[in-house]
């Protein structure tokens, strides 16, 4: 009888690599969430991983408020429109705002205060885009206004088109 090798799951290749999971809690020390994502991109360079598996994979290791900023980032932005640059920069970017916000916290006493003083600081359009949607988490303000600046940014590239 003919035993068929079945290639194990890449996950568990990475695993193997000593690659974690990603358990993101509030007082996580924030360098070492890049230092995480360093660590996975080096291991997915070594095992020649496509750009698609590597997201997949990285998904896979995110728990707690890490894979919440997943679900939030899916709420905004098409799993279609995600590559893997696109989730690189933008879990970078999540670490950036939350080391801003950890400065922030030492002057302003609550979230909806941050929140405001951050609005009042955005340009017309995506302050308004932004405006409507009352948010009172800085972490999902600063996604949002990313994601409007994305599109204001579109929206000048197709008008210079015409």
């Amino acid at each position: 009888m003919d035993m068929v090798r079945r290639e194990k799951p890449l996950v568990d290749k990475i695993r193997k690599q000593r690659v974690k999971e990603f358990r993101a809690i509030i007082d996580d020390d924030l360098e070492r969430g890049e230092f995480w994502l360093e660590n996975t991109i080096r291991v997915f360079d070594e095992l020649s991983c496509t750009p698609e598996k590597c997201v997949k994979c990285e998904v896979s290791l995110l728990r707690y408020s890490a894979f919440q900023w997943w679900n939030t980032l899916l709420s905004v932005v098409s799993r279609e429109k995600i590559t893997w640059e696109f989730f690189q920069k933008k879990f970078q970017k999540k670490y950036i705002s939350q080391r801003l916000s950890k400065y922030a916290r030492e002057c302003i006493s609550t979230e909806p205060i941050m929140c405001k003083r951050f609005e009042d600081g955005l340009n017309e359009n995506i302050r308004l885009s932004v405006g409507i949607q009352e948010l009172r988490e800085f972490v999902v303000m600063v996604e949002r206004a990313w994601k409007a600046e994305e599109l204001v940014k579109e929206k000048r590239k197709e008008d210079n088109k015409s």
